[in-house]
């Protein structure tokens, strides 16, 4: 078993084992990635193979997400507690034209907007990036904005408009986090206030990907970007903690969801030997190490990029040739003996899983918006 603990030594640590569900199975597409999962258990895909094509999974059966009219081509990012999807739609190869959407009870709708929505909160309130176009003609390449929509309204959150800024996540308090300047840095945007989160010491970058209901944040600090990063959680009483990596050997290591029991899950490792892990308890699992005898479907798992406030987890691994998305459901809690080293994962092609690392972000390579990473 693989837990690197950041407190104090145990003899062992309690720690959860999952059941896994193959859900690229059902896309029948070589490549998916679940995004999101709400506390329903509903969960949010993005497939590719001959097409690229998006999917809600609800009550143990796919449907299908169609991109805005006109467009045939799109990706999902975010799902909150109603059901209600965001996510990006443009005509395959047409540029950066990105359109953002919401999807609620079947039906996809523009948000009148150019630019890539990343996350929706219970009051549907959204937040995104865009570089400017249609209700925003001001803005201009290279400079990009953070925009928050509500109530029909959209509005760009931006201290200035000379540097970029991208909102990457937002809670039921309506707080965002996100990205801005050059190097880039993570900020919190509450009420009309920006706050320049800073970095782990010595550290150049930041970038701030999730928030939860008490204010807790996540993302990534590092010397020069994400390739070198350390996963981070954030609070306005700890400021950033460091929440190291997997192995020593690993490169970096990237938080991505966080709940509202200050669970975290992310990735760590190096572009050929990616590992998903859970923060938990003041300690480090891979998540390779929980699954439930049996219960593996036959995967080597290599993202997590959410966590829902009933412990489950969605992400991507590699099963039988293929990257497929994945569900992790809670089925027990036990002991688990105090860490050795983690052991390598099956090594895919560096392009293929450097696609992954970036997260979450479109399968479109047409995205202005700077990928979330």
């Amino acid at each position: 078993m693989t837990a690197i603990s950041l407190t104090a030594s145990k003899s062992a640590l309690a720690a959860s084992l999952y059941s896994v569900t193959d859900l690229g199975a059902l896309t029948g597409d070589p490549f998916s990635s679940a995004q999101d999962i709400n506390d329903s258990g509903e969960i949010i895909i993005n497939s590719s193979g001959d097409s690229s094509s998006s999917f809600l999974y609800s009550n143990g059966s796919l449907k299908k997400i169609s991109p805005l009219p006109g467009d045939n081509v799109l990706a999902v990012e975010s799902i909150n507690n109603l059901g209600q999807v965001v996510g990006n739609s443009l005509v395959g190869n047409s540029g950066f034209d990105n359109q953002a959407f919401i999807y609620s009870g079947g039906t996809t709708q523009s948000i009148g907007l150019n630019g890539i929505p990343y996350a929706i909160n219970d009051s549907g309130e959204v937040v995104g990036g865009t570089t400017g176009g249609g209700i925003f003609p001001k803005l201009a390449f290279p400079y990009g904005a953070a925009f928050l929509y509500s109530n029909g309204t959209t509005t760009i959150i931006n201290n200035n408009l000379e540097d970029n800024y991208i909102a990457y996540g937002i809670n039921n308090l309506g707080q965002a986090v996100g990205i801005f300047g050059s190097p880039s840095r993570a900020f919190l945007y509450d009420n009309g206030i920006i706050t320049n989160l800073g970095t782990l010491p010595g550290d150049n970058y930041s970038s701030a990907l999730d928030i939860n209901d008490l204010g807790q944040v996540v993302g990534s600090s590092g010397l020069t970007g994400v390739d070198d990063g350390r996963a981070f959680l954030y609070s306005s009483s700890t400021g950033l903690q460091n929440l190291g990596k997997l192995s020593p050997t690993d490169l970096f290591s990237i938080a991505e969801g966080i709940n509202n029991l200050g669970q975290v899950v992310g990735s760590s490792g190096t572009y050929n030997d990616l590992k998903p892990f859970l923060y938990s308890d003041n300690t480090l699992y891979n998540l390779n190490d929980l699954i439930a005898p049996g219960s593996d479907a036959g995967f080597t798992l290599t993202i997590a990029s959410a966590i829902n406030n009933n412990g489950q987890i969605v992400g991507r691994g590699a099963v039988n040739g293929e990257f497929h998305a994945f569900l992790l459901t809670p089925v027990s809690s036990v002991s688990v003996a105090e860490p050795s080293s983690g052991f390598p994962i099956l090594s895919f092609g560096a392009g293929v899983i450097l696609f992954a690392a970036l997260k979450r972000k479109t399968h479109s390579s047409s995205a202005v918006i700077q990928q979330r990473s």
